[in-house]
């Protein structure tokens, strides 16, 4: 199973590194736009312009930390480990799915087999950190027993 995760994670890796250059593709082609913005005699409408497009780089800058950031999470896990209960990094194979526990990106396909890469701070997550193979809960009016952990 750990090369199931570590299939997971090269996929979600990539998907995450592919967002990361489209953002600061964004950030360079907004900062582009401002610099080259001259100034008009609308004196205002000038300024408002150039505020907007900081507006939109702040936000692609936060996007970006983000991003870095869940790379660096996903970065981290340790694969050699093995659990008996849901955590950061297990994979939890259930009778409605399969989810590996790390950051919250959503489903992915590996082999044909969909997993849902989640965090422990999502509703599912929560619901799922701490049980053990055999464990029982319920999700959005769905009964799920946890087949296996790896």
């Amino acid at each position: 199973m750990n090369s199931i995760k570590k299939s997971i994670q090269h996929e979600v890796l990539s998907q995450l590194e592919l967002k990361i250059q489209e953002i600061l593709n964004a950030v360079i082609s907004a900062e582009e736009s401002r610099d080259a913005d001259t100034k008009s005699s609308a004196g205002d409408k000038h300024e408002t312009s150039r505020a907007k497009i900081q507006t939109e780089i702040d936000q692609l800058s936060g996007q970006l930390f983000n991003a870095k950031k869940q790379k660096n999470d996903l970065s981290t896990i340790n694969f050699v480990k093995s659990f008996r209960e849901a955590d950061i990094g297990s994979l939890i194979e259930t009778n409605r799915g399969n989810y590996f526990i790390s950051i919250g990106w959503g489903r992915i396909e590996i082999d044909n087999e969909d997993y849902f890469v989640i965090s422990l701070g999502s509703p599912i997550g929560r619901l799922l950190q701490k049980l053990k193979k055999g464990d029982e809960f319920k999700f959005r009016n769905l009964d799920y027993t946890i087949n296996n952990i790896y």
